[in-house]
């Protein structure tokens, strides 16, 4: 049997939609073995299926079929990366197990092309901080960057699932000059603010007009945490498409706003997290990087 483990990952990071990602200590873990059957353990009834996103990532990258224990920490439909680790997890598993032909940039390829864009693919496969684009070819490149371990993250996560096409098909189809121009000097300044661990600059950088005014009205009671959190000299960002918030800040979210938070009525659930590195396999007791 072979144990690996991805990531959870944010997106977007404020201004940065769709180009930037973060890998966060929230993990998926698979444990597998070769097998004549497709045989799966520890999952929901409704994935138990050929659509399972694993499967047919494991099937892509050149697998048939395989015995998987799932034990998954990354909530479904909360804008943590849920689909981007279980199709990396699945393309890894390939690799693990038949060892794949592939490279770490065509795995990369193959899980940007199944999630449709890079901007969870690539911190949960390669970690950390990153920034991709899509080249004229239709290929991706992405960058690792690094961030300040000054920096504080917590996860408020509601029991409220948010599918990814309904948070797009909430945003405009066109958009001004002068937002797309806000975009891109807020993007820029966000990844210097948290290289810098510069959380003033921080509060102007993550400061969005393409997703975020449009998506916080599908998160229940996301003025009331937001309150919560900048009162407290924080900055709150939406994760991914939602519904989960990210908070950032320069010390931990004390204990009171936590409490006020989880008075809410969806059930919030608050994980502090840290950046974290890349999909892993365990061996002798320890995890070390796959790619």
């Amino acid at each position: 049997m072979i144990e690996l483990r991805v990531p959870a990952t944010t997106a977007n990071l404020g201004p940065g939609f769709d180009c930037l990602g973060m890998a966060l200590s929230l993990y998926n873990t698979f444990t597998i073995e070769a097998s004549e059957e497709m045989i799966f353990e520890n999952v929901e009834e409704r994935f138990c299926n050929d659509d399972n996103l694993f499967l047919k990532a494991f099937r892509k990258a050149g697998g048939k079929n395989l015995k998987v224990r799932f034990d998954c920490e990354v909530p479904v439909s909360r804008g943590l990366g849920s689909s981007a680790s279980m199709i990396c997890g699945g393309i890894l598993a390939a690799k693990l197990l038949h060892e794949s032909a592939l490279s770490p940039m065509e795995e990369f390829e193959l899980a940007c092309e199944m999630e449709g864009h890079p901007d969870n693919a690539a911190p949960c496969m390669f970690g950390g901080l990153t920034a991709c684009l899509k080249k004229d070819d239709g290929s991706y490149l992405f960058r690792k960057m690094k961030t300040a371990e000054n920096l504080f993250f917590t996860a408020l996560i509601p029991d409220v699932e948010e599918s990814t096409e309904q948070a797009r098909s909430i945003l405009p189809k066109q958009y001004s000059k002068e937002d797309t121009a806000a975009c891109i000097s807020h993007g820029i300044l966000m990844v210097e603010a948290l290289n810098r661990g510069d959380l003033d600059l921080m509060k102007e950088a993550s400061k969005d007009r393409i997703h975020e005014p449009y998506r916080s009205t599908l998160i229940p009671h996301y003025t009331d945490v937001r309150n919560i959190c900048t009162a407290e000299n924080n900055v709150l960002l939406i994760s991914g498409s939602g519904s989960t918030l990210l908070c950032i800040g320069l010390e931990p979210l004390s204990r009171d706003a936590e409490n006020e938070i989880r008075k809410l009525p969806e059930n919030w659930k608050i994980r502090k997290l840290r950046p974290a590195g890349g999909a892993e396999v365990q061996e002798n007791g320890l995890w070390h990087p796959i790619i």
